[in-house]
């Protein structure tokens, strides 16, 4: 007999759903500092060239949720000899995802962002081959994440160089 959770019958529609109101949660961290203190911050630091508008973030995360919510249905779902390993490593993914505008809008620290984001990274390739060993299907669920850390820790690793950083007291190391 197998038991399906509740997360594990839900609809695509119904995870994408989920997945919009995750991310909306995800911003929640951000709202604390003013949109003037958040266009004046992210104008004075020094983006990378290859940088995306910054509008493109929040689509960016809605589509990784919703694949991670796919993934977080699967796990439960199924029976499979990594579950628990699977389970801390996605939440590690949402620990990060929730505390991300914090680190970056309140803290204003390029270089905690960069580690958060390689971080998730990390964790995100992680969870893409444990799963992999199991499900296959299952691991694809990881690979948007996996693509847009590996991208945004790029983006993330310029601007810790490239500016200072108030919660560490140290100067752009490279200028």
């Amino acid at each position: 007999m197998q038991q399906y959770t509740a997360i594990g019958k839900l609809k695509w529609w119904q995870i994408a759903l989920i997945a919009v109101a995750a991310s909306a949660l995800g911003g929640i961290s951000a709202l604390m500092s003013s949109k003037k203190q958040k266009k004046v911050y992210t104008d004075k630091l020094e983006q990378a060239p290859w940088a995306p508008p910054a509008w493109l973030f929040a689509p960016a995360w809605t589509v990784n949720n919703f694949f991670l919510i796919r993934a977080l249905g699967a796990i439960m779902e199924k029976d499979i000899p990594q579950k628990r390993k699977l389970l801390l490593l996605q939440a590690g993914i949402w620990a990060i995802f929730f505390s991300f505008n914090f680190i970056y809008f309140r803290k204003k620290s390029p270089i905690l962002a960069a580690i958060w984001t390689m971080s998730d990274n990390v964790l995100a390739i992680a969870s893409m081959l444990i799963s992999a060993r199991a499900d296959k299907k299952l691991s694809l669920n990881y690979l948007p994440l996996v693509v847009w850390t590996s991208f945004a820790s790029t983006l993330a690793d310029y601007q810790a160089v490239k500016n200072p950083d108030p919660v560490f007291k140290t100067k752009a190391l490279l200028n």
